[in-house]
């Protein structure tokens, strides 16, 4: 258990003698008023010996909940055909269904139960409505007639891009999948289909052994589409997706290359507001985007490969204990950096991934010095599955722990069997587990089958996924490291600058080196740069305009190097890009001074509106 049991999230769905398997959803979207209102209905089936449901539940207002009087037999039917839970007719029938039974369920604070159930299957229907400050377990499928007002269109989750019907706009899913996988996006927006222009390939027609539930699995038939698949881009009028709409394809070919046939049926991205703070969010068949990847003249377009590569890792694979996120964030960083590599025509591919896992171990050694020992183990041993430990922690919603520690773990995998056999043995991996939720020890049990360097796999299991401690990670080149041994130049140059300041030959590793050099400065342990030689290195190497993440770390500088002339370009960054402002806000805070915490204070007081609730109230708590 944690230190802070009382920051625990519980998941008591888990101890139900009922699961969901189908979900039908009337929702109607208030823009004014911020809520969604309306009526879900749960398909339910007995697991257990007992005659209680038991929902998650947490910041609802739940109105009526009623048992919608059918027999066993109709309900099998509906559950026993993937075809029929598509159906809109079918959807029309059962939420028009008038006699019902009124239930008195029992809630508690984390969830509602439903007690005394008479049959084996059943259909409840609960009524509720969201609280404006929300964001909108079990594997199911679901249908959704959705409302919404004049001028607004929608993009969610599911297996097509919706139609409209005279009470709303219809969506389904035939996939098998969490719930807390569904996705919803409304608003006023553009919409482009993103063009493939991919030579046509042989079709992969081997049939894949299944070993989840059964549901319509692209394993279980010929694949005969290749890596196009069908895209759209939401966006906005202040945006441009043309870098985005170029990038995307050869991404999704890449990513397609490596770990095989897709496991959606489409795939639309949403450009949102700035004002939402996540950079990126992975949905089944939506991905949702923050502006900021696009910023600058080498925009952080590979994060758009983290999100893609999620299709895979943490949507058709994911974690069975909640405590263990590396298994889907962990995979999703490494091909982040693979798929970003396999896409360039740079010819020091191999040094640059090197340059870049030694940027992520400075955010890892950062993180781990300013969160609690507890939080930084990322795998259990406990197969118990029914609470995220610290899953209220504040760090634990920031913290980027079970990205880089899973991430490192695989880097390590790639000294000890080499890339190219570990990118063949991720591809075994999806198709051995795929539709599955699955436990650190069987994700280490498989590349142990897979290699036969079994002891050196589980001692960096040991000390990547199971130590709550920082691993000591040595970069130890096989030959000199050219990119790396430029960034040492540049940062002797910054310690006593004389004459013209040097620079960086490969604008492909630039960003990267830029990013190194301005940690390795952050890393000093004298902190007594002049504010001049700040200045001459921001106008020199104009960290703010080569992307989101370099500028972040020229405002790190510039608040840690306490720079009050270079205030100005901070609260621009906190205005620009809010997603990314947690740990400046922070810094502003500590420097106790005067200056820096109004910038605090007055962006966060500018931007308060926009914010979602969960970051206002961390960013709150550290300025006031």
């Amino acid at each position: 258990m944690s230190c802070h049991d009382n920051l625990d999230l519980p998941l008591l769905s888990l101890g139900s003698d009922y699961k969901v398997e189908h979900y039908m959803l009337r929702l109607t979207c208030d823009i004014e008023q911020r809520y969604f209102s309306g009526d879900v209905y749960v398909f339910i089936k007995q697991v257990g010996s007992g005659s209680t449901l038991i929902l998650d539940l947490k910041d609802l207002h739940i109105g009526a909940v009623e048992e919608v009087n059918a027999n066993e037999e109709e309900v099998s039917t509906l559950l026993d055909s993937f075809d029929k839970r598509k159906s809109n007719e079918l959807f029309m029938y059962w939420t028009s269904k008038k006699e019902r039974q009124t239930l008195d369920p029992n809630f508690g604070s984390w969830c509602v139960k439903v007690e005394n159930l008479q049959k084996k299957k059943a259909v409840l229907c609960f009524s509720y409505r969201t609280k404006p400050e929300d964001a909108p377990t079990l594997m199911a499928t679901w249908q959704l007639l959705l409302q919404v007002p004049d001028g607004f269109g929608a993009a969610t989750t599911g297996d097509d891009r919706g139609f409209s019907t005279g009470m709303g706009i219809y969506f389904y899913t035939s996939m098998l999948l969490p719930l807390s996988t569904f996705a919803l996006a409304i608003g006023k927006w553009k919409r482009e289909e993103i063009p493939f222009h991919l030579e046509l390939r042989t079709p992969d027609d081997r049939i894949i052994e299944c070993r989840h539930p059964h549901y319509p699995c692209p394993f279980a038939q010929s694949d005969f589409g290749g890596p196009k698949i069908p895209c759209q881009v939401f966006y906005s009028n202040s945006c441009d997706p043309s870098l985005f709409k170029d990038y995307i394809p050869s991404s999704i070919e890449a990513i397609f290359h490596i770990l095989g046939r897709h496991v959606v049926p489409k795939l639309d991205f949403v450009i949102m507001p700035s004002s939402v703070t996540c950079l990126g969010f992975a949905s089944p068949g939506l991905i949702l985007i923050s502006p900021s990847i696009l910023y600058g003249h080498s925009p952080m377009l590979a994060r758009l490969g983290h999100e893609i590569s999620h299709s895979w890792f943490g949507i058709n694979i994911g974690p069975k204990n909640w405590n263990e996120e590396w298994i889907s964030e962990g995979f999703a960083t490494f091909m982040e950096d693979v798929v970003d590599l396999k896409m360039s025509k740079f010819s020091r591919q191999t040094e640059l991934m090197e340059l870049k896992a030694i940027n992520r171990y400075q955010i890892l050694k950062s993180d781990c010095q300013n969160v609690d020992l507890f939080l930084q183990s990322v795998s259990s041993l406990n197969s118990e599955t029914n609470v995220v430990i610290n899953g209220l922690h504040r760090d634990k919603t920031v913290s980027q722990i079970p990205y880089l520690k899973g991430y490192f773990f695989l880097v390590q995998l790639v000294k000890i069997v080499g890339l190219d056999p570990l990118l063949v043995a991720l591809k075994c991996y999806i198709e051995h587990f795929h539709g599955c939720l699955i436990t650190t020890t069987e994700c280490v049990d498989f590349f142990c089958h897979q290699f036969q360097q079994k002891e050196e796999i589980r001692h960096q299991a040991q000390i990547w996924l199971y130590s709550s401690s920082l691993p000591e990670w040595k970069t130890e080149f096989s030959t000199i490291n050219i990119l790396d041994a430029q960034v040492t130049q540049h940062l002797e140059y910054w310690k006593r600058p004389r004459g013209s300041p040097p620079l960086f030959p490969f604008s492909q590793a630039m960003p990267d080196q830029v990013l190194a050099l301005l940690d390795r400065l952050l890393e000093l342990e004298s902190k007594l740069i002049p504010a001049k030689s700040v200045r001459r290195l921001i106008d020199h190497y104009e960290p703010h305009l080569i992307n989101a993440d370099t500028y972040h770390r020229a405002c790190e500088l510039i608040v840690a190097q306490q720079c009050t002339r270079l205030l100005p370009m901070v609260r621009e960054f906190l205005l620009q890009h809010p997603a990314m402002g947690a740990y400046l806000y922070g810094e502003l805070v500590h420097t106790n001074r005067s200056r820096f915490q109004v910038v605090a204070r007055e962006t966060y007081l500018q931007l308060e509106s926009k914010l979602d609730t969960n970051f206002k109230t961390i960013i709150r708590d550290l300025i006031f």
